[in-house]
């Protein structure tokens, strides 16, 4: 459609410039005026339909661009199958954990992971690539022995630095839970072949993000595993693979913590031995439900087709424990500072209806305005946390106070009623109490509160006080210990 109107832009220009050179008079100008009204017709649609087109050629410039950004995966593997399944040992020295998302349930690290086997083939592999390339029978070497060498076509040594490691046998790899592979990342590797053994080591820097599920019960003093999972292989190609050396930190050095919130605790390597029916079943029967009976090609065969088929993995397991100190400090304190102040609500006279009710609500809208600051922190989970927990307990113990002191003011008031309506004084003997020396108040005044009480002649609200104070307090250090602990 573009060609087209640009066809019929070029052809009414050209028709115009003909009319103008010829100048047919008013004919002319009418054929002219046609032809110009033809031409910013067809030049509309030319436009956008240019526009159009350079914007598919950005888009897929685009995409090319991101494609070739795409970083290659960490162990991708060559020689297809080994000439007999391998036994490998697994070493994860961990260099930094860099990050740990909560809210997104991501990390982010660093992992040197050195792989180690025994190949008889190796050996011989490693020098003919080496001579190979030397020799100038390959144009270039698509996998040097270290990322970091340089190959010469002069040199004689079969070092790792200076070889070629095009045909070793080397396993592929894959990650499952990666969410990405930083772009710009090192990625340094070396493959080591002992020309005096058959034994091999491939080590490689990983760097990437992972997501992984996370348990937030016993917020802020929780501990996490953070898990990252390799690709299965079957045993016909590996035959197990055995954890060997393990460090949760490696290269670098320095006092203090490694990642802002976190104490990385252990690093260790479970490896893994199941079928593929069993791992299938598990998924389609925990999260899922299980093929239709007329499916042609089920992911699960009824038939028991994948019961004998072993598979081989293994997962890095990473353990850290959360840096409660700071909440401890900026929330949990706050908290118990706040809901102990309730305990004087039971100390105040039953007859301060204004102030008890004031203090309760006042309190109350102290630890909303503290909880509104407290959820920024706290994880999304679809159960409640710890410190969730204990902010409703503390909630609880604040508007306790509120129909409690409703309570023991209805009695005294009523009581006071009673005393009252029974014992009416003459107008003499008000008389008299009003003349009495300043001396009684002043002493009424000093005399404290419990006195008070005692020379009452109904003592109900304070028992129901008192009793309250207590049950409130036992209340929230019991439920403080068991909630933190989480028992």
């Amino acid at each position: 459609g573009s060609l087209s109107n640009g066809w019929r832009a070029q052809r009414a220009l050209i028709a115009m410039a003909e009319l103008k050179a010829k100048g047919d008079g008013v004919g002319g100008e009418k054929r002219l005026s046609r032809w110009s009204g033809r031409a910013a017709s067809a030049r509309v649609p030319f436009a956008a339909g240019g526009s159009a087109v350079l914007l598919l050629w950005l888009l897929c410039c685009l995409f090319a661009a991101t494609g070739r950004c795409q970083m290659a995966p960490p162990f991708d593997g060559q020689g297809g199958f080994a000439a007999e399944p391998v036994t490998i040992y697994v070493s994860p020295l961990m260099e930094r954990l860099l990050s740990v998302d909560d809210i997104n349930y991501r990390f982010e690290n660093i992992v040197y992971l050195w792989l180690s086997w025994e190949d008889s083939g190796a050996k011989d592999a490693m020098m003919a690539s080496t001579e190979g390339f030397r020799n100038g029978s390959l144009e270039e070497c698509a996998r040097p022995c270290t990322s970091e060498g340089k190959l010469s076509r002069n040199s004689e040594t079969f070092q790792t630095a200076v070889s070629c490691c095009d045909g070793v046998w080397l396993p592929t790899l894959g990650m499952l839970n990666v969410y990405e592979l930083p772009e710009g990342r090192m990625q340094p590797y070396e493959i080591n072949v002992d020309v005096n053994s058959d034994s091999v080591a491939w080590w490689t820097a990983i760097h990437a993000v992972y997501f992984t599920p996370m348990d937030f019960r016993r917020f802020p003093f929780d501990s996490q595993k953070l898990v990252m999972q390799f690709g299965f292989k079957g045993t016909n190609e590996i035959k197990e693979f055995i954890p060997s050396a393990q460090s949760t930190r490696f290269l670098v050095r320095g006092e203090g913590d490694i990642v802002s919130g976190w104490d990385v605790k252990s690093l260790e390597v479970q490896p893994r031995n199941f079928t593929l029916e069993s791992e299938l079943s598990f998924f389609l029967d925990n999260y899922g439900k299980m093929p239709a009976p007329t499916d042609p090609t089920p992911v699960l065969p009824s038939s028991g087709a994948y019961e004998g088929v072993n598979l081989v993995s293994f997962d890095l397991v990473i353990t850290i424990e959360r840096l409660y100190n700071y909440y401890v400090l900026n929330m949990i304190v706050p908290i118990l500072l706040l809901v102990s102040l309730s305990v004087v609500t039971y100390i105040i006279p039953a007859e301060s209806l204004d102030i008890r009710i004031a203090l309760n609500l006042t309190l109350f809208l102290s630890l909303t305005a503290l909880q509104f600051i407290v959820n920024d922190q706290l994880p999304r989970s679809s159960y409640p946390s710890a410190v969730t927990k204990l902010i409703l307990i503390c909630y609880c113990a604040v508007a306790y106070g509120v129909p409690e002191t409703i309570v023991v003011y209805a009695i005294t008031r009523s009581s006071k009623v009673k005393e009252e309506m029974a014992s009416p004084r003459p107008s003499s003997l008000k008389a008299i109490d009003e003349n009495e020396p300043e001396d009684d108040e002043a002493m009424h005044g000093n005399m404290s509160i419990a006195m008070k009480v005692f020379k009452r002649k109904n003592k109900v609200p304070f028992f129901i006080d008192l009793a309250c104070l207590i049950c409130v307090l036992v209340t929230l250090i019991v439920a403080t210990v068991v909630v933190l602990h989480g028992l």
